[in-house]
């Protein structure tokens, strides 16, 4: 990752206040459809996390129940046995992206808002301060931290995509190693 793309990024509130207030409706939108597209995105890696887990407990199911129904441990089943170990790894990696995961919900709770600390800060001028301005304040901050919740969703995505990736390394690992295996064996045996 570049510095840009580790450093979250902060609406001033100069250019709050150079900004349309169109424009800043904008870009919240704009930036709630990206968290709702991570949202999407996590949702859809789970839902696939689920269909391959279940492919790999099968496996494994199978690959046990082979192993106890063959009597003693013997060169032979070393095949076996590397498949097993892969996809037991890559089992291991796939219930990480299923785990239940870390979450960033979108919008915040009133609490978090803060109404009461606004209507503070708008009413301490002499002059009450006009509605527009109060939009602008509010809306630079919202922003500011939905840039945050969609880097903290975003970290997220990417780790559980890592480990989805992994998962599916260790199952070729183990195949490949299997069949190799296979193969010397059939050539020394």
């Amino acid at each position: 990752m570049t510095n840009r793309e580790t450093t979250t990024y902060k609406i001033t509130k100069e250019s709050a206040f150079t900004l349309s207030l169109s424009v800043l409706k904008f870009y919240y939108e704009t930036a709630q459809n990206r968290m709702s597209d991570y949202h999407k995105q996590a949702g859809d890696t789970t839902e696939r996390a689920y269909k391959v887990i279940a492919i790999y407990v099968s496996l494994l199911t199978l690959l046990c129940a082979y192993l106890f129904s063959h009597g003693q441990p013997a060169w032979g089943l070393l095949p076996v046995w590397l498949l097993l170990v892969g996809c037991a790894c890559a089992t291991f990696y796939m219930v990480q992206v299923i785990m239940p995961r870390d979450y960033m919900p979108l919008g915040r709770r009133v609490r978090d808002l803060q109404p009461n600390e606004y209507a503070l800060s708008f009413s301490a001028e002499e002059e009450p301060t006009p509605d527009e301005t109060q939009m602008r304040c509010i809306l630079c901050d919202e922003i500011n931290m939905l840039e945050e919740s969609i880097r903290w969703q975003e970290e997220r995505n990417a780790q559980r995509t890592r480990f989805f990736g992994i998962s599916l390394k260790f199952m070729l690992a183990g195949i490949g190693c299997s069949i190799i295996s296979y193969f010397i064996l059939m050539l020394i045996l």
